[in-house]
């Protein structure tokens, strides 16, 4: 994360509120804003580090780290353990219900050595 935007910004916001102070505030931030960049940037750094600190306590187990590449803050995100996936529970035979053995048993056909009828003309 790249905090370059964050601390222009700040300098272009205390730049403009120095310039309702007049010439003389107008130089005494400008002398201010070298030494300010690294208490900006640090100040910065320690408020992603808490909100990395209180993710990380409701995404537990869990992790949210910020770590430094540089002088740019990166987070590193360590999700929870996934849950071992469900073994499907043993499946019994399920009989058909009445309605479907009544038109499968109607559908059949007759077994041999049995009588049928059979019309005759």
């Amino acid at each position: 994360m790249n905090l370059r935007f964050y601390v222009e910004n700040l300098h272009r916001q205390l730049a403009a509120a120095a310039a309702v102070g007049g010439d003389d505030a107008r130089a005494i931030v400008e002398q201010l804003a070298a030494p300010l960049d690294a208490a900006i940037r640090l100040t910065l750094q320690d408020a992603l580090a808490a909100a990395a600190e209180e993710i990380t306590t409701e995404l537990a187990p869990g992790s949210v780290e910020l770590r430094l590449r540089g002088r740019d803050p990166e987070f590193v995100v360590t999700l929870p353990p996934s849950p071992p996936p469900r073994r499907p529970a043993t499946s019994r035979r399920r009989r058909p219900c009445a309605s479907r053995r009544r038109r499968a048993k109607a559908t059949r056909a007759p077994h041999r050595g049995s009588t049928s009828a059979s019309p005759t003309s």
